[in-house]
């Protein structure tokens, strides 16, 4: 409840700055495919837990990977995004430890400054997330986990317009554009985990929610219309 109560107090933020908004009118949408890196600190270590005792350590680092979309009117934006994150498999003897996540969210952004060839933009996310993880061994079935959970995402999106469209008139901008992201991603901690297939509840539950920093390079293409 209280995510959500923040998600309808940032719309009113925003709304409110756009009635503010300078008289010129943007229109437009454009959409981005990204890729970086996310750190999820104490994740290596909740994976551990459903490996057996002998298994080494395991790190917390994840590529990031996913798409997004974006409508903007001005100087407000909304879109929908949906990310997967994938770290190295380990394997050691007979057992491999394979671990992913997935996150899908409704965003709302803010326009900070637009210079046609560059558009900055704060953004608030609120979704899902889930954890994955899968225990390979040997002459066992998998041992899959999965915990799901309300996320929040926090970031900032800078865009440059790297190839412009050449047939478009003075009034918009429409190209190819290369961006970079930088943002955090909270979500609520739990111990549900459940067990696939058959969907049982777990025998180990260890506390976890997917928390980190991330960084992403995004490619994409679109533009705006731009009015008195």
């Amino acid at each position: 409840m209280r995510r959500i109560s923040l998600l309808y107090f940032s719309a009113a933020l925003l709304l409110a700055c756009q009635t503010i908004a300078p008289a010129q009118s943007v229109r437009g949408s454009f959409g981005f495919f990204q890729l970086g890196y996310l750190n999820a600190p104490k994740s290596g270590n909740v994976a551990r837990t459903f490996a057996p005792d002998w298994f080494p350590s395991l790190n917390d680092h994840f590529i990031y990977s996913g798409a997004e979309g974006w409508l903007r009117r001005n100087r407000l934006m909304a879109g929908l995004s949906a990310s997967a994150l994938t770290a190295r498999s380990i394997s050691v003897q007979q057992t491999r430890v394979e671990r992913a996540a997935g996150i899908g969210q409704i965003k709302l952004g803010y326009v900070l400054f637009d210079t046609r060839r560059w558009v900055c933009y704060s953004a608030i996310g609120q979704g899902i997330s889930s954890s994955l993880i899968t225990i390979h061994q040997d002459g066992f079935q998998p041992h899959i986990a999965v915990l799901s959970s309300h996320s929040t995402d926090l970031s900032l999106h800078l865009n440059r317009l790297l190839v412009p469209d050449p047939s478009v008139g003075p009034e918009e901008t429409k190209g190819f554009w290369l961006g970079l992201r930088i943002g955090y991603v909270a979500s609520s901690k739990s111990a549900h985990w459940q067990q696939l297939p058959d969907g049982q509840p777990n025998q180990v539950k260890p506390e976890y929610a997917l928390n980190g920093f991330y960084v992403t390079l995004t490619v994409g293409g679109g533009g705006f219309h731009y009015a008195q």
